[in-house]
């Protein structure tokens, strides 16, 4: 096959897939798409391999609006840092095809369409499993459950809060809990203190949404802790690998340079 007709017939495929063929050309070229199965494989390879990198259609995964897992993946991809992975790909795929074209071996072109296609599948599937090894490791990371803001370390002795803080450290996080819940409330002057460790000794034990609550009221305290309640909220949804949460809290976090770990929240902004 000549590398003038080998031209020719990638031109003929690209305005047959992209449908900017004349009638005339259409009839034309569905006729021999009809009769040539190497045409016809040609041109499933070729669309295959574009539909792998269009949003609104992929090749390999039904477009089920139903499904939110697979639409929250849609979603995470046409992010800035994954478009430009996407790009990146494009940008080798269309050097590497032209180097293709250059060569006059057939069956060289079709294993690179197989290549390319697998590897867009590999990158899909892989997507979400890097994303939450990602959060995982920022988790450990960043994770101080051990070094709480401390009154204790302070020399405020007076404070009711220094029990409910020794039984934390202690590991002691149920009688922590209902130490906190029966000694403090919204009139003492550290219940912001009180909320932080409240919120982290139901951590502790699993129970997330009470732990979340906690943080949610903290922050509602309008306090210099206040946005303590950001962070610790962002570790948790580190630990369960919620992207969508983490993203969420680290809007917050980096609205102000004044919050609570500002600086440990930007560098987990950039690793993601």
């Amino acid at each position: 096959m000549s590398q003038l007709f080998e031209d020719k017939r990638q031109q003929e495929i690209e305005a047959y897939i992209q449908g900017i063929m004349s009638q005339e050309q259409l009839a034309i070229f569905e006729e021999k798409l009809a009769n040539d199965k190497d045409l016809q494989e040609d041109v499933l390879l070729q669309e295959s391999l574009r539909d792998s990198f269009r949003e609104d259609n992929w090749a390999t995964v039904p477009n089920d609006t139903t499904n939110e897992t697979l639409q929250e993946l849609k979603t995470k991809l046409r992010d800035d840092s994954y478009t430009s992975i996407s790009k990146t790909i494009k940008e080798v795929g269309v050097d590497y095809q032209q180097k293709m074209l250059n060569e006059e071996k057939k069956q060289g072109k079709r294993l690179y369409y197989r290549m390319a296609i697998a590897a867009m599948v590999i990158l899909l599937c892989a997507l979400p499993f890097l994303i939450n090894s990602q959060l995982h490791s920022d988790y450990d990371q960043y994770a101080n459950w051990d070094s709480l803001p401390s009154l204790r370390e302070k020399g405020d002795t007076q404070a009711k809060i220094i029990e409910g803080e020794s039984l934390y450290l202690s590991g002691n996080y149920e009688e922590a809990i209902q130490y906190l819940k029966a000694n403090i409330d919204t009139s003492d002057p550290y219940y912001s203190y009180a909320l932080i460790y409240l919120g982290a000794s139901y951590f502790q034990i699993d129970k997330l949404e009470e732990a979340h609550q906690a943080y949610d009221a903290l922050i509602a305290t309008n306090t210099l802790q206040s946005s303590y309640g950001y962070w610790y909220k962002l570790l948790m949804y580190l630990k369960v690998e919620n992207t969508e949460k983490t993203n969420e809290m680290l809007t917050l976090i980096l609205s102000n340079p004044d919050h609570y770990n500002y600086t440990k929240a930007k560098e987990i902004q950039e690793g993601l």
